[in-house]
């Protein structure tokens, strides 16, 4: 985070066009001071943050992970071709706008791409 997070910056004033701290946007639940922040606040700020899980109830746990999930670790990705023109033997991933289940073997099969003057005649 760092100190212009927390405060808004040496230029945060009582003006409505400037950016104000964090934590008039959105609940901040420990603060790391520094710009940059040392180590130690680092680590300081880490046990605060579990001491402060440990405390919690479990059903408030699951309510907050169900209601305000801000991202997700469960990515679908398929495999798609090469965009270069050369004889490449891999292709890219990219995480396609529906979130269909692949199956493992689609995902790992083997695609090869088509060489360059394969895409000119």
């Amino acid at each position: 985070m760092g100190a212009c997070t927390i405060t808004g910056g040496m230029f945060s004033t009582d003006s409505y066009s400037t950016v104000r701290g964090v934590d008039k946007l959105i609940p901040v639940d420990v603060y790391l001071p520094g710009c940059p922040p040392k180590p130690e606040a680092i680590i300081d700020a880490i046990t605060k943050l579990r001491k402060k899980i440990s405390r919690e109830i479990y059903p408030d746990r699951m309510m907050s992970q169900r209601e305000n999930r801000c991202f997700t670790t469960n990515h679908k990705f398929q495999v798609g071709h090469s965009i270069h023109t050369g004889n490449y033997d891999q292709g890219f991933l990219y995480q396609p706008p529906s979130t269909s289940e692949i199956p493992p073997e689609t995902f790992f099969k083997y695609k090869s791409s088509v060489s360059s003057h394969e895409l000119v005649n």
